[in-house]
């Protein structure tokens, strides 16, 4: 009795393993006669092959004319699953970002149609089905809850499907940046609107991207909320460019970023919140050096030129270093005051 219940036990706490997928979604393949029910999504222990631990083994050949069959086949797209499965998980995990590419094939018992139903899908995870001959035959997209018949399926016996998971929910970070030459102190305030381009680095040489998004930084506020879809938890530099300020990043060794919230960081409350205290203190508040037109990492007389070239034309051009829609000599007098200035990185 006590061995009894020792391989109880053991066969409970196993089967309690083998179904502890992070993402598992069912799927039904009917002929309107039988069925079978898939089942696909992400594990960490997930590979391409054959994965015991996660409930998967290989099936036995596919059965002669007249037996209903369906499974998923590695068959045209690399995958090494011999005969085929019923459940196919792969690598990743409930915050993953990314494309994972199947094959299902069936045939039909004595049905003659096949029908794919698929329910709780969750959000951000959408599922392409397209045919293996052109792509184009047979090409829908399902997410949720629905069904999809195929009422040629000796036409179509198998079909690609493609897995699209976006996982990694977005972050935000809601930047505070002053651009010097927009900046009027007597009322606090831009003189107009603009937009900034946000990345995100490693903090480690050679300080590759890691993200980016775009947004507009408020004329009053000072601020913009910019949306980060790809990058994961970590220490980051902030790199802001405009469209004719020097570019800027943010305070030695890095932010601390936490993927999935809402963050703020400040560029206009102290020098050192840039690298090499590269800001330009105007009034009370710090504020992004302006004048380099050509966006060349440096302020010099190629800015300078651009400037002297454009007096007099109105509207929406990088040499209007004030934001005034005019550009004039003032606009060059702040090319002047930060000529020699440039970029300064790690």
């Amino acid at each position: 009795m006590k061995i009894f219940f020792i391989l109880v036990t053991i066969l409970i706490y196993n089967s309690s393993n083998l179904s502890a997928q992070q993402i598992n979604i069912p799927i039904k393949i009917s002929d309107g006669i039988d069925s079978d029910t898939l089942r696909f999504g992400l594990d960490p222990a997930g590979t391409d092959g054959i994965d015991a631990s996660l409930n998967e083994a290989e099936l036995p050949p596919v059965p002669p004319t007249g037996i209903f069959d369906s499974r998923f086949t590695g068959e045209g797209i690399g995958i090494p699953v011999g005969e085929g499965l019923l459940n196919d998980y792969r690598f990743g995990s409930s915050i993953t970002n990314g494309v994972k590419n199947h094959r299902i094939k069936y045939k039909t018992g004595t049905g003659t149609t096949i029908r794919i139903s698929w329910w709780s899908i969750p959000p951000r995870v959408s599922v392409r089905l397209q045919d293996v001959i052109v792509g184009f035959l047979i090409d829908t997209i399902f997410t949720g809850t629905g069904s999809y018949l195929i009422t040629n399926p000796l036409g179509f016996s198998a079909l690609n499907f493609t897995v699209t998971y976006n996982l990694l929910l977005p972050s935000s970070i809601n930047i505070k940046t002053i651009v010097e030459g927009f900046y009027n102190q007597n009322h606090n305030r831009l003189n107009m609107k603009d937009t900034c381009k946000v990345y995100l680095r490693q903090i480690s040489s050679p300080y590759s991207f890691v993200d980016s998004s775009k947004s507009v930084i408020d004329s009053v506020s000072f601020t913009g909320s910019f949306i980060f879809q790809n990058a994961p938890t970590g220490t980051y530099y902030i790199v802001t460019k405009q469209r004719n300020c020097l570019e800027t990043w943010s305070k030695t060794g890095g932010v601390t970023f936490t993927q999935g919230s809402i963050m703020n960081y400040d560029f206009t409350t102290s020098a050192s919140q840039a690298f090499g205290n590269n800001l330009k203190l105007k009034g009370t508040k710090y504020c992004v050096y302006s004048g380099d037109c050509n966006q060349d990492g440096v302020i010099n007389d190629i800015d300078r030129t651009l400037i002297v070239n454009k007096l007099g034309f109105s509207g929406f051009y990088p040499e209007d270093i004030d934001g005034n829609r005019f550009i004039n000599a003032l606009d060059r007098s702040v090319s002047v005051l930060n000529s020699g200035k440039s970029k300064i990185t790690p």
